[in-house]
């Protein structure tokens, strides 16, 4: 442990102390950024999911082929 005290007591070791605990920052940061991105990627793919779900559900189903057709054709869906 003494080794320690030793190289962080010098020059040299006090500057790749301060060089390391930057470069551990800036990562911190990207990381902790990475992942409230992928959070709010997530929330956002659940709150589509959730209009899209609705929009499905609002659709009353039809046994007339005609309807359903015309249905298609209006949402441009009919290949």
């Amino acid at each position: 442990m003494g080794w320690l005290i030793t190289i962080v007591g010098s020059r040299l070791g006090r500057l790749a102390a301060g060089a390391l605990a930057a470069m551990a920052t800036i990562l911190g940061l990207f990381y902790a950024g990475a992942r409230s991105e992928k959070k709010n990627q997530k929330i956002e793919d659940l709150e589509d999911f959730k209009d899209t779900k609705e929009r499905i559900d609002e659709v009353k189903p039809s046994l007339d082929r005609d309807a359903a057709l015309k249905r298609l054709r209006d949402n441009d869906q009919l290949r």
